[in-house]
């Protein structure tokens, strides 16, 4: 196992690093404050080529491996700590994008991924409904086969990028009665008829990514879209968690962003006559924000490593979700802690990072149901 990086991905990490902190940074905290998605920093984005950074260079992508693309998304949330567009971004690509690469027809690839890897098109995944998000094998949303269609009725909610995407994977069950063992995926254009989004839902932070609910009204989509074999959505979700969870490399950079902001901050801050960086117990809330820095890092990168290498990832994947995700969230609590009341207030960015780190706890299957998995795993049981 080596983590050494490649001259080339050296050079692109400097080259994202530069692009992130010139281009996206000086207006991340203004289009948060407005909650509204940048369609011309999407552009600026795509026109990177970060949109289409690991689909395959033969429709449209820059064909990157799983590690680069996790140095790529830390690389852009520590320089400019806009988790809204890496959200977007990750969104796009990893959920929606590479499970057409990994799982789609060649015709499906030659239709969806030249224009989603350009970013023309915005994609996203359709998993979570009302009643069903942790336990997603028991969720309502039907597909019913008629003729050369698949007639989709049902709603999903809390859809990252619903309100601004082309096109979603949406998981629906031809079966309910079997559950996880129903489930199958398919591909569906905004376009088709009987598929409609609700307004954006607000939330505590992040409303310049865009999320919202997706209904399902007789919707007619063509048989040719479905992803993969029926019945096998369940086992392609497992499968193809190694690029999902790698959408939470974001946070890894956020941490990073956090820890070098309160160095700064403890290094002028004065209180009883010297800066509270003097102070052990602050010093001990850096040395734990550091350690779980790399400690998230190098479980980002092993992940990454294990992709590449084309291993079955769900107990690794499982692992690097929780650890990573509470590590941020630990984090950010003790930079705002550090910034006292200055953490508290609007103007600083640090207090931004305790919703958005509970955003990561809880979505893509809560903390509490990763150790739940991993239990599994281990026990067999």
């Amino acid at each position: 196992m080596d983590f050494q990086f490649s001259e080339e991905q050296k050079i692109f990490r400097d080259a994202v690093e530069k692009f992130a902190r010139n281009e996206i940074a000086p207006t991340a905290a203004a289009r948060e404050e407005a909650g509204e998605f940048s369609f011309e920093m999407w552009k600026k984005l795509c026109g990177y080529g970060l949109a289409g950074l690991s689909i395959p260079v033969e429709y449209g992508g820059g064909g990157a491996d799983a590690m680069t693309t996790v140095l790529a998304m830390i690389t852009f949330s520590a320089a400019c700590r806009d988790l809204s567009m890496a959200g977007a971004w990750g969104t796009h690509l990893l959920l929606a994008a590479m499970p057409i690469a990994e799982i789609g027809t060649d015709e499906q690839k030659k239709k969806y991924l030249p224009v989603m890897a350009s970013g023309e098109w915005i994609g996203a995944l359709g998993l979570t409904e009302p009643e069903a998000g942790t336990d997603a094998t028991s969720l309502r949303t039907r597909a019913v086969r008629k003729g050369d269609e698949y007639v989709l009725n049902g709603s999903k909610t809390f859809i990252s990028n619903a309100p601004i995407a082309d096109v979603f994977i949406v998981v629906a069950s031809v079966d309910l009665s079997e559950r996880a063992g129903g489930l199958t995926l398919f591909i569906v254009d905004r376009s088709c008829p009987g598929v409609t989004t609700g307004r954006p839902l607000k939330k505590r932070d992040g409303d310049s990514w865009p999320t919202g609910e997706v209904f399902f009204d007789d919707c007619r989509v063509p048989a040719a879209n479905r992803l993969g074999e029926e019945k096998t959505g369940f086992t392609h979700m497992l499968t193809s968690l190694g690029w999902e969870r790698i959408a939470f490399a974001p946070f890894v950079g956020l941490m990073e962003s956090d820890l070098n902001l309160c160095i700064e901050y403890a290094k002028q801050r004065v209180q009883f006559g010297k800066p509270i960086a003097k102070f052990q117990l602050v010093q001990a809330m850096l040395a734990e924000m550091k350690m779980d820095l790399e400690a998230s890092r190098w479980l980002a990168y092993h992940l990454a490593w294990k992709k590449d290498r084309g291993e079955f990832i769900g107990l690794d994947a499982a692992i690097a979700k929780t650890f990573i995700t509470e590590a941020a969230e630990r984090s950010a609590g003790k930079a705002v802690q550090i910034f006292g009341g200055y953490g508290c207030m609007r103007e600083y960015p640090i207090g931004q990072s305790l919703w958005a780190t509970k955003l990561g706890v809880i979505g893509g299957g809560t903390s509490q149901i990763q150790r739940t998995i991993i239990g599994r795993m281990l026990t067999g049981m």
